[in-house]
């Protein structure tokens, strides 16, 4: 074996060792969160092994009937779907414009939609939680709704605008050219092409509503209306010392966003890869 090939293959090998090492640091908790929640509490205090003997979905049962995560999963997906599709809706009717017309204050309006990004919102939290309390929105779940949808407005903007920028036109002017309104327009020709761009923005304002924990805690005064994040920080007070209910339950609540990405995974991509190559 020749010397420049020791050093590729070393290098290799090295290259391979810290991406391994990487991948175990960043999916060995949650791989250990999820085993673990198929042991007794016991087990999961006493014995350090990664797989559980016996296998139990005990934690499972108590995550149901002790807490009841089933009525603040609903309401997490009921904040995520329609904050989610709030976002989108309002960002892309927002995006097209600014992206196929040239008008008076456009480079003012993409600014301070953009701008908003670098805001730091949990800086505002004193103004937002008066703002939702005046309107009536106050532990309320369509308040909650409606706060999503505009938190994660910003970033549905800049992802399906900066997409729409690279569309070419010409589809659209033969659908003009045809008798095509500006709504269906929209619906039949631009909407079916910015599939990849609504898919990346859907999945990031999903996942980041679903993990939300700050401003549903703001936000909300009443159990009713917990999201399932604040349920799992009250796990410990809910369940005592029944470790692995708690693991349960934070084992489903990964599981979701985990699923969203899976299912859009294709979308994703090229929507994260778009205007990368020309």
């Amino acid at each position: 074996m020749t010397r420049s090939r020791v050093v590729r293959w070393t290098a290799g090998a090295g290259y391979y060792g810290v991406l391994a090492l990487v991948t175990v640091a960043a999916l060995g908790p949650t791989l250990w969160v999820m085993l673990s929640s198929f042991k007794t509490s016991g087990q999961v205090l006493s014995d350090p092994s990664l797989l559980p003997r016996p296998f139990t979905l005990q934690g499972y049962a108590d995550a149901f009937s002790q807490v009841h995560l089933e009525r603040f999963v609903l309401n997490t997906a009921l904040y995520a779907i329609g904050g989610s599709l709030g976002a989108l809706v309002t960002a892309f009717l927002a995006a097209y414009p600014t992206a196929r017309y040239d008008f008076r204050g456009r480079n003012v309006v993409v600014g301070a939609f953009s701008l908003a990004l670098a805001i730091p919102v949990v800086g505002l939290a004193t103004p937002e939680f008066f703002i939702v309390r005046e309107l009536g929105l106050f532990d309320t779940r369509i308040g909650l709704v409606i706060f999503y949808s505009a938190l994660f407005f910003p970033l549905s903007f800049v992802i399906l605008r900066a997409f729409l920028v690279d569309l070419p036109v010409e589809i659209e002017e033969a659908a003009i050219v045809d008798g095509a309104g500006y709504f269906l327009l929209l619906r039949k020709i631009v909407l079916p092409l910015a599939r990849p761009a609504l898919a990346t923005a859907a999945v990031i304002a999903f996942v980041g509503i679903w993990n939300e924990f700050f401003f549903a805690n703001l936000l909300t005064g009443s159990v009713d209306h917990q999201n399932v994040q604040l349920a799992l920080a009250s796990f410990r007070s809910q369940f005592g010392f029944n470790v692995s209910g708690a693991l349960a339950g934070a084992t489903l609540v990964m599981l979701v966003p985990v699923l969203a990405f899976l299912l859009l995974q294709r979308h994703v991509v090229e929507g994260l890869t778009a205007g990368a190559v020309k």
